[in-house]
C-alpha cells in the first residue's frame, strides 16, 4: 500500500515533484481563467479580450489533468465523467429553470408556457442555451471531449495518426466556421472539434513534462511571451486583427485561434507559478480555482437576481459574478449530498480505487 501511493504521487506529481504544489499551480490558473470568464461577461469595454484565451484555457488545464489508466475501460471513464460533469450540468440547469419557471410564474405566466418557449434549449442545450443558462455549453463540450480524446488515447497507439486526427478535427472546425456558419449541433458538441486541440496540448505537455525542465519551460515561456508582444503591436497598428468566441463557433482567422490563446495560456501559467509563491493572492486565489465550476454555472444568474434591485456596473458585476457562487460553493460542500449534485465530487470518507489495487490486495500483494 504504502509503495501505491508514493507512486501515485509521482504519477500525478508537480513541477518540482510536489503533488501539493501541483495543485495549487493549477488552482491558481483556474482562478485567473474564471476572473476571466466573469470579467468577460460584465459589459466592459475591455470585456472582449478575455474570450481571446479563457475558455480554450480551461481544456487546456483539463487536458493537463488527464490521466490514462489504462486498467480502466472506456465505458468506465464515461461513467466517472458524467458524475462529474454532466450530473452538476443537470442539477444547475434544474436549479434555474425552477428559478426562471418562479420568477414566470410570478410575472403572471403560465408553467406550461415558459416550458413551450425554452423546452429545445433546455433538452439540446449548446449555443441555445443563453441568459442565466449562457455559460452550460462548456461543460456539455468538455464531456464530449473527455470521452473522444480518452477513446483516441485507448484505441490509436501509433501517437503521429493520433495527432494528425486531432489537426483534422481541427481544420474541420475552421471549415465549419467559414462554410456552415448557421450549423446546430446539440451540447456544442462540434465546438469539440476545435477544443480538442487545447486538449491535447494540455495532456502532451504534461506527459513530456515540459513544464518540470527548466530549458523548456523558459523556452515555452520565451517564445510565448515574444508571440504575444508581436500580436500586440500589429493588432494596435490593426495590421493584424484577431476574435474569439467558441460558443458561436466564430475562429476568425487560421493560425492565430490557435497560437494566440496559447501563448496567452502559457503566459498565464507562468503568472501562476509565479502567484504560487505569494502566499496571501495564492490562498485567494486557489479558493476561486477550486469554486470555478459553481462561479461558471451561478454567476450570470447571481447578477440577473441582484440586477432586480441595484443598477450594474462592470465593477458590481465582477463582484456579485464572484462573491454570490462563492457563498453556494462554500455551503454546498458542507451540506449533504453537495458535494456529488453540486459540484461533481464524492462525498468526503469516499475513497474509489482502482480494480487491480483492490485484486492485489485482496492477494496479499503491496506492489503496485
Amino acid at each position: 500500500m504504502i509503495q501505491w501511493e508514493k507512486e501515485g504521487a509521482r504519477i500525478v506529481g508537480a513541477v518540482n515533484d510536489s503533488n501539493t504544489e501541483r495543485i495549487e499551480w493549477i488552482d491558481i490558473l483556474k482562478g485567473l481563467g474564471i476572473i476571466s470568464v466573469v470579467w468577460g461577461h460584465t459589459g466592459s469595454k475591455n470585456a472582449f479580450y478575455m474570450f481571446w484565451f479563457h475558455m480554450p484555457l480551461f481544456f487546456f488545464v483539463s487536458g493537463y489533468l488527464y490521466q490514462f489508466r489504462p486498467q480502466q475501460t472506456g465505458v468506465t471513464y464515461l461513467k466517472k465523467k458524467a458524475k462529474h460533469l454532466l450530473v452538476p450540468y443537470l442539477f444547475y440547469l434544474g436549479l434555474l429553470t425552477l428559478s426562471m419557471i418562479l420568477k414566470s410564474v410570478w410575472q403572471g405566466q403560465t408553467i406550461g408556457f415558459f416550458i413551450k418557449e425554452n423546452w429545445k434549449a433546455l433538452l439540446l442545450g449548446g449555443s441555445l442555451l443563453e441568459g442565466v443558462y449562457a455559460t452550460f455549453w462548456f461543460t456539455t463540450c468538455l464531456f464530449c471531449v473527455q470521452i473522444v480524446y480518452d477513446y483516441l488515447v485507448r484505441r490509436i497507439t501509433w501517437a503521429p495518426f493520433r495527432w494528425a486526427i486531432i489537426a483534422g478535427c481541427f481544420f474541420l472546425a475552421y471549415w465549419e466556421s467559414r462554410h456552415w456558419m448557421d450549423s446546430f449541433i446539440p451540447w456544442n458538441m462540434d465546438v469539440g472539434l476545435y477544443a480538442l486541440i487545447f486538449y491535447a496540448l494540455g495532456h502532451l505537455i504534461k506527459k513530456r513534462q515540459l513544464l518540470k525542465k527548466p530549458n523548456y519551460r523558459n523556452l515555452i515561456f520565451g517564445l510565448s511571451a515574444m508571440i504575444f508582444l508581436g500580436f500586440i503591436y500589429l493588432y494596435s497598428h490593426q495590421i493584424l486583427d484577431y476574435g474569439l468566441d467558441m460558443k458561436h463557433r466564430q475562429y476568425y482567422y487560421l493560425g492565430t485561434n490557435l497560437i494566440l490563446p496559447l501563448a496567452l495560456i502559457m503566459l498565464l501559467t507562468q503568472l501562476s507559478m509565479i502567484i504560487n509563491k505569494w502566499s496571501l493572492i495564492k490562498r485567494s486565489l486557489i479558493s476561486l480555482g477550486k469554486a470555478a465550476m459553481v462561479i461558471m454555472y451561478l454567476h450570470l444568474a447571481s447578477v440577473y437576481l441582484v440586477r432586480q434591485f441595484i443598477a450594474m456596473t462592470p465593477a458590481r458585476f465582477f463582484g456579485v459574478g464572484i462573491l454570490f457562487p462563492l457563498l453556494f460553493y462554500e455551503i454546498a460542500k458542507r451540506i449533504p449530498y453537495g458535494k456529488p449534485l453540486a459540484l461533481g465530487e464524492a462525498e468526503a470518507g469516499f475513497r474509489p480505487e482502482l480494480p487491480e489495487f483492490s485484486a492485489k490486495r485482496a492477494s496479499g500483494s503491496t506492489s503496485p
